[in-house]
């Protein structure tokens, strides 16, 4: 029928003039059926002003009429103007009013779906919040007395559009919403076909007649369930399982009227999960229902599949849901999930996401680890990091696989998979990575470092790691047991299982905080360690809270939906609705307790206490990495502790020495944050390096046939050798001397060694050997020195009577001064001047083999008493020195000795070398090679100071000094 605007009025006019009851009830079948049927008849109704009718026939008492009158409204609300119309006049309190009072089912249906319809209008539901107390309680009591399915499908669809409200959500839980619904939800999803396990009969079975074999392929699966830890790489634990998933619940079958109840439920759930629903709604539901009734829509074939794993997903974030999780097979749901392959319908990123949340959750439990393994899905986490191009992903799944540090038999399944490179891998690209979140976590951990510096004090025992244990093992290093095996009984390895077993060693680990006693190793694990805190899983958790974008997601969806209303009563759903997941806005999935580089730190930690050592723990990426994120975060943390548990192992030791991590380590000497913490490495390696095995390292790669090994065997032997016997015997018999020399002095450009051998060079000599400068003495007072540097133009005496010829010929330099002064000064010069045996003219000296500079700066001494400080050319310094020497002025020449020593630096270096040689001066020769030996210069400069001695004509006696040192040193305390 075509109705026309003049017939609509005159139907309203009807309505609003006609007392009969017959004819209204009639005049609103008609509307109803014929009318608001459609967008346009809706429209047409409204503008006619029907809306504003039908407000006012609510309230009348006859259920009849009341029951069209709800129906025509409902179907009106679906439009956004026609919604907002009926609130404007005021239809919410009578129908709420209607909700409490009225206990026909029809009417309560025809009012859900009419409240639900203003509900999902966006202006329209603001008008409700006023009225959530009375709204919550009179549909949670619908829920629960009613027993038409319709009703209660139209209960909860009101329920889904306000639970996004935390208000309301507040009310829905005091009314006993959430139980009621789970109550439901259960009996809905009663499997009432699953299988019932048979009780075993050993004597029927016998009389029916078993295989004689089957018994003992049933003893050999649990033989190898109960022995996985023998190989774990070689079974396959999915085929040794023995047990199925929970088949108590599923989807009802052949009643479209449960089955959409069922998915009703299932999207309110959606919403509920995205809030704190608080620890009195837990232990209402925990007695008498399961979650197990949302796991069972875990399934590949399932279309609700991405809603479940949302729920679970997000009820992970609560604590207190954490049992009923347990209980319900969600981490075996999860795990099969993300096994599952070649679905038809593939896991979707979201899904993929919220399975490794669960899992991440629920892994904190030492069971939950067990099924995690037992299942096989602990190779596909390991695998997952290994592909994953996210950074969140990866995040997420080092989360959990740092809740099996303490367990061995899955620590070491993931080491065979290859977690030490995927570890090594993450850390160094927060080290080097240039991306924001890195930068950030970098910062953050940079400013925790700092908080613990400052709030724990560095003391002797954590500055220096392997102090107790050297203090332990004393000087014995021939004895048969001292290979760094027997160092076991205070070594950080020394325990079997993977508990900490040294108190001091685990000091600055400030991520322990998981508890032994509760650890999924059969392996009994030292109480001592039993000191997390005890709140460790509740404040892990509850850093999980869902993040304000979730709940906008929602809303977002809510806006978005469409509802049809072909069929005015159901207004049926796309059964996607809030089942969909959008990516989060923020850059992290989920807040951690603590960051992933700290996960990181602890992992590769645990697995260097570990007994069996990784081989690619001594590979060169692996120490390259750690030894550069204690360059920047410090010696402080853990990273520190398992750089010294892998230079403890033996295995390693040759791996570090032809990478040549002795001189990276050499480099933390120089860092004056983490100076003590580099000798304390240093120092673990001398442990190592001088005992029995070694030494047989170090002699027979100083011994092979390549060249690039026996150069990084020779740098090492500087370094580490502290025992001077030793040492002689490696740098004569080992050559290793000349190899460092060789490496330092050839010039060429392709040499990477030559800056390792002069800082092994500088270590060896400042360290090993005792080589020290001898210091200038100060002057005892400062009073009276002159500061002035020695003119080169104005006369240096005010009388001067007699005059110094420099040069020669044309090019000689006359310097006058006074007579007397010089006389007084020098008896030699006394006697040149006043003496038989004057040289020369009267009044004049030459001086042929000095400069003009030299000279004058001597002449100045005089006049200022030797008391001139200011720096001068060194080679007039040296000048004069020899001038003091010539004319024996004692005190000026020990002036003028410590003055030599004082201004000493690697340009002039040379020069005094090869002045004291000539001079055959022994106390400055002396000082030059110790010079050469231990000065602490940068190490260019240092090879500068090498090669230029090497063009030097002194050069053989010079490299004769040098060796001669050294093995003096050796054999000094040797002998």
């Amino acid at each position: 029928m075509f109705w026309t605007p003049e017939q609509v009025e005159s139907m309203l006019e009807v309505l609003k003039t006609s007392t009969d009851r017959t004819v209204i009830y009639k005049c609103l079948v008609k509307l109803r059926t014929d009318l608001v049927k459609d967008k346009n008849g809706i429209v047409l109704f409204r503008t006619a002003g029907g809306v504003h009718i039908m407000v006012r026939l609510i309230t009348k008492l006859n259920e009849k009429i009341m029951e069209v009158v709800l129906s025509i409204l409902g179907n009106c609300c679906t439009d956004e103007q026609a919604c907002i119309e009926a609130v404007e006049c005021k239809v919410i309190p009578p129908l709420v009013t209607i909700l409490k009072t009225i206990p026909n089912p029809l009417i309560q249906c025809r009012a859900c779906r009419m409240l639900g319809n203003i509900a999902k209008s966006k202006k329209a539901s603001q008008y409700l919040n006023v009225h959530y107390a009375a709204i919550a309680p009179a549909i949670c009591h619908i829920i629960e007395s009613t027993s038409a399915v319709q009703t209660r499908i139209m209960a909860f669809r009101v329920c889904r559009f306000l639970l996004a409200s935390n208000q309301f959500l507040k009310h829905f839980l005091m009314a006993n919403g959430f139980q009621q619904l789970m109550r439901i939800f259960l009996a809905v999803m009663k499997n009432d076909e699953a299988p019932k396990e048979p009780v075993p009969d050993i004597e029927m079975s016998t009389l029916i007649g078993l295989k004689r074999n089957q018994h003992r392929e049933k003893y050999f699966e649990e033989v190898a369930r109960n022995l996985e830890g023998v190989r774990s790489d070689i079974f396959d634990h999915q085929m040794l399982k023995n047990s199925t998933r929970n088949c108590d619940y599923a989807l009802p079958k052949e009643n479209e009227a449960a089955v959409e109840l069922a998915l009703e439920i299932l999207k309110c759930l959606v919403l509920i999960s995205a809030q704190q629903i608080g620890l009195k709604a837990w232990e209402s539901i925990s007695w008498n229902t399961s979650l197990a009734s949302i796991v069972c829509f875990v399934k590949e074939e399932s279309d609700q599949r991405a809603s479940a794993l949302k729920i679970l997903s997000n009820f992970c974030k609560d604590p207190f849901a954490f049992y009923m999780l347990s209980t319900a097979d969600a981490i075996v749901a999860a795990c099969e999930m993300l096994m599952a392959v070649n679905m038809a319908k593939p896991l979707s990123e979201s899904e993929s996401r919220h399975c490794i949340n669960i899992i991440l959750t629920l892994s904190t439990d030492a069971c939950s680890r067990s099924k995690i393994r037992r299942c096989g899905a602990l190779r596909k986490l390991v695998a997952m990091i290994r592909d994953s191009n996210s950074q969140s992903e990866r995040s997420s799944l080092f989360h959990i696989l740092y809740n099996f540090q303490y367990d061995n038999l899955s620590m070491e399944l993931m080491l065979y998979e290859g977690l030490v490179p995927m570890l090594v891998r993450e850390l160094n690209d927060y080290l080097t990575s240039d991306d924001e979140h890195h930068k950030r976590r970098r910062d953050e951990r940079l400013q925790g470092g700092k908080k613990r510096k400052m709030t724990d004090p560095t003391t002797p025992e954590t500055l220096s790691k392997f102090s107790k244990t050297h203090e332990t093992l004393g000087s014995d290093f021939e004895s048969p047991s001292s290979s760094p095996r027997s160092y076991r009984t205070t070594s950080p390895c020394s325990s079997r299982s993977m508990s900490p077993v040294c108190k001091d060693l685990l000091t600055n680990d400030d991520d322990d905080n998981y508890s032994p006693a509760c650890s999924d190793d059969d392996e009994d694990e030292d109480d001592s360690t039993n000191n997390s805190n005890g709140d460790t899983r509740e404040r892990r958790i509850a850093a999980n809270r869902p993040q304000p974008s979730n709940v906008l997601d929602i809303l977002k969806l809510i806006e978005e939906g469409s509802e049809p209303i072909d069929d005015p009563l159901s207004d049926k759903e796309d059964l996607e609705e809030l089942s969909s997941d959008v990516p989060p806005k923020l850059a992290q999935f989920r807040n951690h307790a603590c960051n992933t580089i700290d996960i990181i730190e602890n992992l590769i930690y645990r697995i260097t206490l570990m007994v069996n050592k990784r081989v690619e723990l001594g590979k060169p990426e692996t120490l390259d990495t750690l030894i550069r994120a204690i360059k920047l975060f410090g010696a402080n943390n853990n990273f520190s502790n398992a750089l010294t548990n892998i230079l403890l192992e033996s295995q390693f030791f040759a791996h570090i020495i032809k990478h040549g991590v002795v001189h990276q380590l050499y480099q933390f000497t120089k860092m004056k944050e983490i100076r003590k913490d580099g000798f304390a490495f240093l120092e673990t390696l001398t442990n190592v390096g001088e005992s029995n095995y070694g030494k047989e390292e170090l002699v027979r790669l100083l011994r092979c046939d390549d060249v690039i090994s026996q150069q990084r065997a020779a740098i090492s032997v500087a370094y580490i050798v502290k025992s001077h016997r030793l040492l002689y015997q490696f740098l004569y018999d080992g050559n290793a001397l000349n190899m460092l020399f060789d490496m330092m002095l050839r010039k060429k450009t392709d040499d990477h060694y030559a800056d390792e051998a002069a800082d092994a060079v500088t270590s060896m000599a400042r360290y090993t050997l005792g080589i020290v400068l001898s210091e200038a003495k100060p002057a005892e007072s400062t009073a009276g020195i002159c500061n002035q540097r020695a003119s080169e133009s104005a006369a240096l005496h005010a009388n001067c009577d007699m005059r110094f010829l420099v040069g020669h010929g044309a090019d000689a330099t006359s310097i006058g001064f006074n007579k007397q002064l010089l006389c007084e000064t020098s008896e030699v010069f006394n006697k040149m001047l006043n003496s038989d045996f004057r040289e020369g003219h009267a009044g004049e000296i030459q001086l042929q083999d000095y400069t003009a500079s030299g000279l004058r700066y001597f002449l100045h001494l005089i006049v200022c008493q030797e008391r001139h400080l200011t720096e001068p050319d060194y080679p007039a310094l040296l000048q004069a020195y020899e001038m003091a020497r010539v004319y024996i002025m004692p005190d000026m020449e020990v002036v003028l000795q410590q003055r030599l020593i004082q201004f000493l630096d690697s340009h002039n270096c040379l020069r005094l070398l090869e002045w004291a040689l000539k001079n055959y001066h022994a106390d400055l020769t002396e000082t030059a090679i110790s010079y050469y030996l231990c000065s602490s210069l940068p190490t260019q400069e240092k090879l500068q100071l090498f090669r230029a001695a090497e063009d030097s004509t002194y050069a053989s006696e010079w490299f004769q000094l040098i060796n001669d040192s050294v093995f003096e040193r050796c054999r000094g305390y040797v002998y």
